[in-house]
C-alpha cells in the first residue's frame, strides 16, 4: 500500500508536514501556526485559487475573525518565504477572490524522503518499510466469564463519561462576547473658540489635534486632547499654526505658521523651525515617517521632502502644466515610510483623484478619483455626497477590492483649499468633520439687520460689487467658477459666468471683468472677458511662474492691481498697466506679506494688508508711487474696502466685527479711530480670498457665509469603526 505524502519541496523551501516545520535550505524557518496551516492548505490546493472564505473556514474553523486576520497570516507568510506581493514567486493575490500557490512542486514524498534530501540524516526506524509479515490462521477463542461482565459493563461506563465531560465542558468553557460594537462621539470647540480643521489622530490612538481660532484675539492655535481625558487644552507656542501632523511616536506635532515648518513636543513651552518655506497662499499640508522625512505640500505646489531635523526642501514631484495639473496635496506616508498616497488636482477632471507614489520615482498610480486617507490596516477613506466611505486597499497591488461601504453620513464635504477632513489612527479609530450648514451670500444693512439670503448651487465666495451695484460677483469655491447675481430680481439666481475663474473685479464701466484662471499652465494667471462674451474670447493678461490674485482695478482704468507670491519676498503687490506694453511693475515688494490692496477712489491711496508688525493690520499708502505708510486697523484687521467718496474705510476685525474708520485725505490724511459697525458672521478669515463687499454708500454689505463657524459642525470620532464595513 502506498504511503500518504507527507512533505513538499519548492524552490529553496521544503515542508516537512509530520515535523510541522518549514525548511529554508536545511534550516528551520520560523513560522506560527496559522501561517503554517495557511500554507498547507494553499499547496494542497495549487490547482486552483482558493477563496478567502475557505481558507478562514479551513485555518480558523473554530473561531470568529475577520478577513484582517487572514490578511496579516498572508502577510506573515510571504515574509517568511520572502515574497515581493507584486512580483509573486509562490502566494499570488487573486483579485476579489483569495490566493493561489504559484510555484512549481519539485517534490511530493513522504516525509522521510523529504528530511533525507534537505537534512541529509539517516532514515527514523519508525519510518524505514520493513518485510511482510507472514500471516497465522487466527485462533479462535471462547470468551471468559470476565469479558462477559466487561462487555455488559463498559457501555454504562461509556455513557457515565460522556455525561461527566458534558458537565465539565458546561462549567469551564470559554466565555464567547459577542463583536465589539463600533461607537461614535464628538469633540466640540472649546468655549470661546472656533474650530479651523477636522480631528487628527495621533497613530497611537492616544491624542487628537485641531486647529482653533480665538473668537476675541482671531488668533489660530493647536489644541490637543487626550482620548481617555474629559478636555483639550491650548498648545503652547502654536499661535498662527495650520495644517497640523503628527510625528511618528505620537509625541511632537508638526505644524505651518508665518512661512514656516514648525515643530512641537506635547507640553512643551516652545517650538523650533524646521525650514523656512513658500506656503504659496494656504495652509500646507505634511506627513511625518519613522525615518524623520516629512512629506510636504502647500496649496499650489508639488510635493517636497525636508528632514524633521531640519534642512533644506528637496523637490519630490512636479506639477505637470501639460497635464493641466493644479496642485499636489495632503500627502501621507503609507506603512513602510516610502510610498505615499496625496491628492492630484488637475483641470482635467479624469486626471484628477488620489494617487500613489514613491520617493525617488516618478511613478503614480491613480487609485480614486476623489480625495482619500489611508486608515490602517487595510482601507481608503473618501467622502461621496456628504458620505464617509471605505473601501479595502491593497498596497502592494495597488488595487481597491470589494465594494465601498458606508461608514459615517452627514459628514463636511471636501474644500481643497482647507486640507483633509478625515484621519484614522492603529485601533480603529477615525475622525472626520461632520457637517454644518450651507454655504451662501448674506446681505446686511449697516447695524448689521439681515436683509436676504442668496442660494446657489455651491459655496459662493470673494463677492464684489459691479458698478450699478444691482449685480454682484461671486466665485465657486468647490467647482471653481465665475458667477453672476442679479439682485433686482425678486428671487435672485446666479449666473455661471465660467468654469474655472477666481478672485473677480470689475472695470470701472462694468463692461468688462478681470479674474484670476489657472486653466493653461497650472499657475494662476490674469484674464479679462467683456461681459456677455464666451470663454474662448477671454484675453490672458498676464503670466508669470508664480500664482497670483486679482486686488482691485483703478477707478479711471489705468492700473490692475494684484498680488503674486515669490519664495524670497513672500506676497508682494504689483501693479499691471493697462496701457502701453503693459509691463508689470512692483508697487510693494518687502520681506513681508503684503495682500489685498485696495485703490482709493480718487486714485491717490491704497489700503492693504500686511504682517510686518507680527499680525496682519490694516495700512494706508499712497499711490502710484509708494511713501510713508500709516496704520490703520488697531489690534489686528483683514479686507479693507472703501466707501464710494473716499471719506471712510471699512475692514474686519479678527473676531469677525464689521469696522469702519473715517478718513480725510489730502496731503497729509487724517485717519479716525476705528469704531465697530456689527458682528459679522465670518469667523474663518482668510488672507487668499474675500469674504464681503459694500455698496458706495457704505450702507449695504454682502458678506460670504462660508467664512462663518456655520459652516462645520464638531469633529466625529469612531470607535472600533472597520466592524461597519462588515454591515
Amino acid at each position: 500500500m502506498q504511503s500518504a505524502v507527507q512533505g513538499y519541496i519548492f524552490g529553496q523551501f521544503s515542508v516537512d508536514v509530520t515535523a510541522y516545520q518549514l525548511f529554508r535550505d536545511g534550516v528551520v524557518v520560523t513560522l506560527t501556526p496559522k501561517a503554517f496551516d495557511t500554507l498547507l492548505v494553499l499547496i494542497k490546493n495549487r490547482d486552483r485559487a482558493v477563496t478567502k472564505d475557505e481558507l478562514l473556514s479551513a485555518v480558523w474553523r473554530d473561531s470568529f475573525v475577520s478577513e484582517d486576520s487572514l490578511t496579516q497570516t498572508v502577510s506573515v507568510l510571504r515574509r517568511a518565504l520572502g515574497d515581493d506581493p507584486a512580483q509573486p514567486k509562490f502566494i499570488a493575490t487573486v483579485a476579489r477572490r483569495g490566493y493561489r500557490f504559484v510555484a512549481p512542486i519539485l517534490s511530493e514524498s513522504p516525509t522521510e524522503s523529504v528530511v533525507d534530501i534537505k537534512l541529509g540524516v539517516r532514515p527514523r526506524p519508525s519510518l524505514i518499510e520493513k518485510p511482510p509479515l507472514i500471516e497465522k490462521p487466527p485462533i479462535e477463542k471462547t470468551p471468559s466469564r470476565f469479558h462477559l461482565a466487561w462487555r455488559r459493563v463498559f457501555p454504562w461506563i461509556a455513557l457515565t463519561g460522556v455525561l461527566l465531560f458534558a458537565v465539565i465542558w458546561v462549567l469551564v468553557r470559554p466565555i464567547v462576547f459577542p463583536a465589539p460594537a463600533a461607537l461614535r462621539f464628538t469633540q466640540d470647540a472649546p468655549e470661546g473658540v472656533i474650530l479651523e480643521s477636522g480631528g487628527i489622530l495621533s497613530p497611537d490612538g492616544r491624542y487628537l489635534a485641531f486647529v482653533g481660532r480665538d473668537e476675541h484675539s482671531g488668533r489660530s492655535a493647536l489644541w490637543v486632547r487626550k482620548l481617555d481625558a474629559a478636555q483639550a487644552h491650548l498648545l503652547a507656542a502654536t499661535s498662527g499654526a495650520s495644517g497640523p501632523f503628527w510625528s511618528p511616536d505620537s509625541k511632537s506635532l508638526g505644524f505651518f505658521a508665518s512661512g514656516k515648518i514648525k515643530r512641537v513636543g506635547l507640553g512643551m513651552d516652545s517650538s523650533r523651525t524646521i525650514a523656512d518655506i513658500n506656503v504659496d497662499w494656504g495652509s500646507g499640508s505634511a506627513s511625518w515617517n519613522s525615518s524623520g522625512l516629512i512629506l510636504f505640500a502647500g496649496l499650489r505646489t508639488g510635493l517636497y521632502s525636508v528632514p524633521a531635523s531640519g534642512g533644506t526642501p528637496q523637490r519630490v514631484t512636479t506639477l505637470d502644466p501639460s497635464a493641466r495639473e493644479v496642485a499636489h496635496q495632503w500627502p501621507q506616508f503609507l506603512s513602510d515610510g516610502h510610498r505615499f498616497l496625496f491628492f492630484l488636482q488637475s483641470r482635467d477632471a479624469e486626471r484628477s483623484g488620489t494617487y500613489i507614489g514613491s520617493i525617488g520615482s516618478p511613478q503614480r498610480t491613480r487609485l480614486l478619483d476623489v480625495p482619500g486617507i489611508y486608515a490602517p490596516p487595510h482601507y481608503l477613506i473618501y467622502i461621496r455626497d456628504a458620505a464617509l466611505l471605505a473601501q479595502s486597499f491593497n498596497p502592494f497591488t495597488r488595487l481597491l477590492d470589494g465594494a465601498p461601504a458606508l461608514v459615517a453620513e452627514n459628514v463636511a464635504t471636501l474644500d481643497v483649499t482647507a486640507g483633509p477632513l478625515a484621519s484614522a489612527s492603529s485601533g480603529g479609530l477615525l475622525a472626520f468633520a461632520a457637517a454644518g450648514g450651507a454655504e451662501h451670500l448674506e446681505l446686511f444693512n449697516r447695524s448689521g439687520e439681515r436683509l436676504s439670503s442668496i442660494e446657489a448651487p455651491a459655496g459662493l465666495q470673494n463677492p464684489a460689487y459691479m458698478p450699478d451695484e444691482k449685480r454682484v460677483l461671486a466665485s465657486d469655491a468647490s467647482h471653481r467658477g465665475l458667477w453672476l447675481i442679479d439682485l433686482d430680481r425678486g428671487a435672485p439666481a446666479p449666473t455661471r459666468l465660467a468654469p474655472d475663474g477666481m478672485h473677480p473685479v470689475s472695470s470701472p464701466s462694468g463692461d468688462r471683468i478681470a479674474f484670476t484662471s489657472d486653466r493653461a499652465a497650472g499657475k494662476a494667471d490674469i484674464y479679462v472677458r467683456s461681459m456677455g462674451s464666451q470663454a474662448s474670447d477671454d484675453q490672458l493678461l498676464l503670466r508669470t511662474d508664480a500664482n497670483k490674485i486679482v486686488c482691485d482695478w483703478s477707478r479711471n482704468g489705468r492700473y490692475i492691481l494684484y498680488s503674486s507670491v515669490s519664495a524670497e519676498t513672500k506676497s508682494d503687490l504689483w501693479l499691471l498697466p493697462m496701457f502701453g506694453d503693459r509691463k508689470p511693475v512692483p508697487f510693494l515688494r518687502t520681506a513681508f506679506n503684503e495682500m489685498q490692496g485696495q485703490i482709493s477712489p480718487d486714485g491717490r491711496w491704497v489700503a492693504y494688508l500686511s504682517d510686518e508688525s507680527g499680525v496682519w493690520e490694516v495700512y494706508l499708502q499712497s499711490f502710484p508711487n509708494p511713501g510713508a505708510k500709516r496704520v490703520i486697523s488697531i489690534g489686528g484687521g483683514f479686507e479693507p474696502h472703501w466707501r464710494g467718496d473716499g471719506r471712510e474705510l471699512f475692514y474686519l476685525n479678527p473676531d469677525g466685527t464689521m469696522m469702519a474708520v473715517d478718513l480725510k485725505l489730502g496731503g497729509e490724511p487724517k485717519i479716525g479711530r476705528p469704531k465697530p459697525l456689527f458682528k459679522t458672521t465670518v469667523s474663518n478669515l482668510r488672507v487668499v480670498m474675500s469674504h464681503y463687499a459694500v455698496t458706495g454708500d457704505g450702507q449695504r454689505f454682502i458678506i460670504d457665509s462660508a467664512g462663518s463657524a456655520s459652516k462645520g459642525g464638531p469633529i466625529g470620532i469612531l470607535v472600533n469603526w472597520p466592524v461597519l464595513t462588515k454591515q
